[in-house]
């Protein structure tokens, strides 16, 4: 299996492969995840260096600490003058040196007198007070020890300081991560949407972006921080006594152990755990946005248990991964605790002042949290990695449909459409194009101002001839022109600001009815607004809420009826005023009533416009100039009613089907019915619903 060292470009590595990297290809991982992190920190590296130095400094101050805590108990356990003994030994193989030297002539000391590394022996107490007292006094005593709560917040505030300069810049890459991941994947073709989950984009943009940055801030904080205490102590217990620090490097490893033992159980558990978080991201987003359907089957119980499923899933992996976490703490401290009953056994055996035993056991157990914080540095990358590799899997993925890099901005259009030997074939999820084309050798002429409808059994193709015009997919072969310039040569931005588009499907936002109209042109005044609702026949209803034009038109818009969500969407496709307009069997969700009032907006529509629909009602197709039939990908046949009926065998199957009601043979061709004998609906009417 080949070395892993970064994800493939535009995927993401998986939880599973994380958890099973080697400790080289997972310091490997981690450089990479921190490169690309790290270009969001570049504009702010100001404040993170600010923020490097403060942890610096932060984890100096321990040696400032020490000496403090050196003087204070030089001072507040001393009743006098006091004997200091020599040095340590460099070999305690012997018993008898030991206690030779534990019986050693003490060396006299002055009251308050301590060694400092670099300085060598001062007297602070003489520094403050002019002169050396034999004992310390109440005051003194008070005085000394003030500087304990002093030198914790002075540490604390440089560690506050430090940690809120790399969580702003943290927020700052945040931001922008965000923005960036975000931009990038509206910027992707609906061949990406349509084999994707959306509760997992959610997920990345939502909670990965967070992970992401989070962990990194944290690692980096740990990895400036925590290993500049370690060292810093280590430094002053040398200087006191390097034998004794010495033989406490034999007890600190073995901290490590448990740890190291602990990370790999951590990463598994917490792999698991981001697994079944987006498993229930997507099952909310799905139950939500299908709530009529849940509900329509009455699934509310089958989701719930669903939702049960991957939620307690996730408890139990979070537990899993918490108890792994909280168990590095008592076995490290466990371990530690070896080291400062060793350390008292050498204290007895050296004669150490208890002093200075208090020192070194204060020393030790400081180091302790710090190692155990370096502990989680695995954790912390492999949460991250995972997190990163989801977020720039996404954030480096090309759009299957993107701007030519000479691409020139489509000039406002007449309404000239043409497509020449098109052909297009949809992939699946893995890339794999399916075995019949959508539409194969379409040559297809539309002329500016006339309207044309799209007519043909399901499947036919003609929902592609319009996503190959909005140029949400690029045609497999052929070329579509606008106005004789090609789809593709031009900004994308340039050629959908020209076509107005009126789905069947209406998608309203959950805002007001104003700002849902507005969507269609955005710096349209108010007045505006109001007009292209007059024009779609919505004004009326609109006022009838007592919010009117700011009433808010729910999720999905759920406050509305179906007929009056697809007046909304004609009114934003009014504002928009393009001079290409496509109905997409526009006219489905409304009553005959209110039908014929939109085809007075259509007819106002149409003037020095190109509209194409799909129809769904034989009144549509009758309206139009020219009637295009589609079957299998293919046009067989164009022209008007009266010119296709008598020639085109599939239209008139069509016509009889749905104007005949049923009753008819539909494989014999209805040629003795007149339109103006016609008054029944190309498909049953849809109420307001």
């Amino acid at each position: 299996m080949p070395k892993i060292t970064q994800p493939p470009p535009g995927k993401k590595i998986s939880r599973k492969q994380v958890t099973d990297l080697s400790s080289s290809e997972l310091w490997a991982l981690t450089k990479w995840t921190y490169g690309k992190l790290f270009r969001y920190m570049k504009p702010y590296r100001g404040r993170f260096m600010i923020g490097v130095a403060l942890g610096i400094l932060s984890g100096l101050f321990n040696a400032v600490m020490l000496v403090g805590f050196k003087i204070i108990f030089s001072v507040v356990l001393s009743h006098g003058p006091v004997a200091q003994t020599a040095t340590a030994p460099s070999d305690l193989s012997s018993d008898v040196e030991l206690t030779h030297m534990a019986f050693e002539k003490p060396v006299k000391a002055e009251f308050g007198e301590v060694e400092i590394p670099v300085l060598g022996k001062i007297n602070p107490v003489e520094w403050v007070l002019g002169y050396a007292p034999e004992k310390a006094g109440f005051g003194l005593v008070i005085a000394v020890c003030s500087l304990i709560p002093l030198m914790l917040f002075m540490r604390g505030f440089l560690t506050y300081l430090a940690n809120y300069s790399m969580l702003w810049v943290g927020n700052k890459m945040l931001y922008n991560l965000r923005n960036d991941i975000f931009r990038n994947l509206l910027r992707q073709s609906l061949g990406f949407y349509n084999r994707t989950k959306i509760g997992d984009l959610i997920q990345t943009v939502f909670n990965q972006t967070r992970v992401a940055q989070t962990n990194a801030v944290q690692l980096t904080s740990v990895l400036i921080q925590k290993p500049v205490a370690i060292i810093t102590i280590f430094a002053y217990l040398m200087f006191w006594d390097w034998f004794f620090t010495v033989s406490s490097l034999i007890v600190f490893p073995l901290c490590l152990g448990p740890i190291a033992y602990v990370s790999r159980r951590v990463r598994r558990a917490g792999s698991k755990e981001e697994a079944e978080a987006g498993a229930m991201m997507v099952n909310m987003h799905e139950s939500f946005a299908g709530i009529r359907v849940v509900k329509a089957n009455a699934r509310e119980e089958y989701e719930t248990k669903r939702f049960n499923k991957s939620n307690k899933s996730m408890a139990e992996n979070i537990m899993r991964w918490q108890k792994a976490l909280e168990i590095i703490g008592p076995v490290v401290e466990t371990v530690a605790s070896l080291g400062v009953a060793a350390g008292l056994v050498y204290a007895w055996h050296r004669g150490m002042r208890a002093e200075d035993f208090f020192l070194v056991v204060i020393a030790l157990t400081q180091i302790y949290p710090h190692a155990k914080e370096l502990g989680r540095v695995q954790i912390l990358m492999q949460k991250c990695i995972v997190a990163s590799s989801a977020v720039f899997g996404y954030l480096e993925q090309e759009p299957d449909v993107k701007d030519e890099p000479d691409a020139k901005k489509l000039p406002p259009a007449k309404g000239a459409v043409t497509y020449e030997d098109v052909s297009f074939t949809y992939t699946d999820a893995k890339g794999k194009p399916a075995k019949k084309a959508a539409v194969n050798g379409i040559d297809l002429t539309l002329e500016p101002g006339k309207f044309y409808a799209l007519v043909g059994p399901s499947g036919a193709g003609k929902s592609t001839l319009f996503a190959l015009l909005l140029r949400y997919y690029d045609p497999t072969a052929g070329r579509v022109l606008v106005d004789g310039h090609d789809v593709r040569t031009v900004t994308q931005e340039s050629l959908r600001s020209n076509i107005g588009v009126v789905n069947q499907d209406v998608f309203l936002f959950h805002d007001t009815v104003k700002e849902n109209i507005r969507y269609g042109r955005l710096n349209a005044t108010d007045a505006e607004i109001v007009a292209a609702a007059k024009k779609a026949h919505a004004h009326d209803f609109i006022m009838q809420n007592k919010d009117g034009y700011e009433a808010l038109v729910g999720d999905g818009g759920n406050n509305l009826s179906g007929g009056q969500k697809q007046r909304l969407s004609i009114a934003r496709a009014i504002l928009r005023d393009a001079p290409i307009l496509l109905l997409d069997e526009a006219t489905s969700a409304l009553d005959t009533e209110v039908e014929r009032i939109i085809k007075d907006a259509i007819h106002t529509l149409r003037e020095g416009r190109t509209v194409v629909a799909i129809a769904h009602r034989f009144s549509t197709v009758l309206e139009a100039d020219q009637i295009v039939v589609m079957h299998e990908g293919k046009v067989v046949d164009m022209g008007t009613h009266a010119e296709l009926l008598p020639r085109c065998e599939l239209y008139q199957r069509l016509y009889q089907l749905q104007f005949d009601s049923g009753h008819a043979d539909p494989d014999k061709p209805m040629k003795d019915i007149k339109p103006q004998d016609l008054d029944e609906p190309y498909e049953s009417e849809a109420g307001e619903g």
